[in-house]
């Protein structure tokens, strides 16, 4: 008895990602490809206001898009408020994040056990950007609602922005 088939075996091969997160981070929203989702976690509590934003930031052909979501509490379990996502172009010059994470690269810390001031993720990896006392935590929180105010200037969420911080120098 003979058999014949015409049946092949196809293996379909899954694309994989060449961002690497600690290598690339700099470079984010330029290197990203349409495989990754990366997050981003924002501590803006400082004295009393108390605040968590999240960004998903994942890319479309030359496009970023950024859903922000905002909690106005550091309590676990508080639920998040989502904002309408934001459409950027992979060329913008207004949000200038890659900027705002080289000029603050100096406040990275990779140790996965530690929580920063502000945190991006792709899958299971972490980047911890740390701030010491409540100056330099000051500082960090200005220029980050500043930039995020550029691509979200309704947005009541970044009360930081335009805020000037001086070193008590007269």
């Amino acid at each position: 008895m003979t058999f014949v088939s015409c049946k092949t075996e196809n293996k379909t091969e899954l694309r994989k990602s060449d961002f690497i997160l600690n290598k690339d981070y700099a470079e984010l929203t330029s290197k990203m490809t349409e495989l990754d989702t990366i997050k981003v976690w924002m501590n803006l509590s400082q004295c009393m206001f108390q605040g968590i934003e999240k960004l998903k930031i994942t890319r479309q052909g030359d496009s970023i898009i950024i859903q922000p979501e905002f909690a106005e509490s550091a309590i676990v379990g508080t639920e998040f408020k989502k904002s309408e996502s934001i459409l950027i172009s992979v060329s913008d010059t207004i949000w200038k994040f890659n900027d705002f994470i080289k000029k603050n690269e100096y406040r990275l810390e990779t140790d996965s056990l530690k929580y920063g001031r502000m945190q991006i993720t792709l899958n299971k990896k972490r980047l911890n950007f740390m701030t010491d006392g409540l100056g330099d935590s000051a500082k960090f929180m200005v220029e980050y609602c500043n930039m995020m105010k550029n691509i979200m200037p309704e947005s009541d969420y970044h009360i930081y922005a335009d805020t000037e911080i001086t070193n008590g120098d007269n």
